[in-house]
């Protein structure tokens, strides 16, 4: 199908260059550099430019500056995917591009949901980008996120005056279908609650991720969320025991006489 008679073309990030061999897919490269080549001058209407994952606010002004080079502004009308992800204290990642989910809200009394947020230069894509789909470690992380985040924010946020440090205790996992880079749901389902006492707050959660009508993964965590003043010196202990274990277990045997 020609692109000119599409009546819209999806925006993805330079990283997912794999999927984007398919029709009405660009990476921003390669959609600017058709604006270009002049490819989309004969539009005879609008056409809609949408984004799934990995562009970028700085992305999103090249492209900007391609259309307007080209005189397509009007033509090319593009829909920004700029999502509000979630602050550094509840996603407890320090880059802003390592930050998974958006949008964080209170659906029910046990449920939550987000948007699924990955931007191309996510530390979990430096290394490995394997085919069209998003690798399975980027929906681990975002599970993770996802638990922390709504503790923090609709649970922890009610005993302020404690830091929480978060400790897992079990995960299975499951993969339904591939994930890719486009809008996906993540949903999080409490299970679980014990709150009574705010240093030690522990639940257990069902969590899922969505794409396009369909269920790419799915998991149940069990996690506690700690008083972190509490927590440090017991695994400062437990870390030195275990540094002097190694240790000792490193020493060489004594040397017996008369041997080489």
């Amino acid at each position: 199908m020609s692109e000119q008679l599409l009546k819209s073309v999806c925006l993805v990030g330079d990283r997912f260059s794999s999927f984007a061999t398919h029709d009405g897919v660009h990476t921003v490269s390669s959609f600017a550099a058709a604006v270009r080549s002049g490819e989309y001058d004969g539009l005879t209407g609008p056409l809609l430019l949408w984004e799934g994952q990995g562009v970028s606010a700085y992305d999103r002004d090249y492209v900007r500056a391609a259309l307007e080079a080209a005189g397509l502004t009007r033509k090319i009308l593009m829909q920004p995917n700029e999502p509000e992800v979630v602050p550094r204290a509840e996603a407890h990642k320090h880059r802003e591009v390592n930050v998974l989910i958006s949008g964080l809200q209170q659906q029910g009394p046990d449920t939550y949901r987000a948007a699924l947020r990955l931007h191309s230069d996510n530390e979990l894509l430096l290394d490995h980008q394997t085919g069209e789909h998003i690798q399975g470690m980027v929906v681990i992380e975002t599970f993770r996120q996802m638990f922390m985040a709504f503790c923090d924010k609709f649970v922890a946020v009610q005993c302020p005056e404690y830091r929480h440090y978060y400790i897992w205790h079990s995960m299975d996992i499951g993969f339904d279908n591939f994930l890719f880079p486009l809008d996906a749901d993540v949903v999080c389902t409490v299970e679980s609650a014990e709150t009574d006492d705010p240093s030690r707050l522990r639940f257990t959660v069902a969590l899922e991720v969505h794409q396009a009508g369909n269920r790419a993964a799915h998991a149940r965590i069990s996690f506690t969320a700690y008083d972190a003043d509490r927590l440090a010196p017991k695994e400062h202990r437990l870390a030195g025991a275990a540094v002097t274990a190694v240790l000792d277990g490193a020493a060489p045997e004594p040397a017996v006489a008369g041997t080489a």
